[in-house]
């Protein structure tokens, strides 16, 4: 099953982070500290591996990966 991987060291951790805002899913989260203090994480258990947010992610940090 195809899942999406988050980057870490390529994220920006943007509080406006395109992609968390794309998933039809809900399956990226903003935990959000401070105003660019902010964890993007992705809930392997919702989801799809669409890839749909693939395409929103400005710095390329996420990718489809086969588990």
């Amino acid at each position: 099953m195809k899942k999406a991987v988050l980057n870490k060291n390529l994220c920006d951790r943007s509080p406006f982070c395109p992609a968390s805002r794309s998933c039809k899913f809900g399956a990226i989260k903003r935990k959000v500290r401070g105003f660019f203090d902010v964890e993007i994480e992705i809930d392997k258990e919702k989801c799809t591996g669409c890839g749909g947010c693939t395409r929103y992610c400005p710095q390329g940090a996420i990718e489809i990966v086969e588990e």
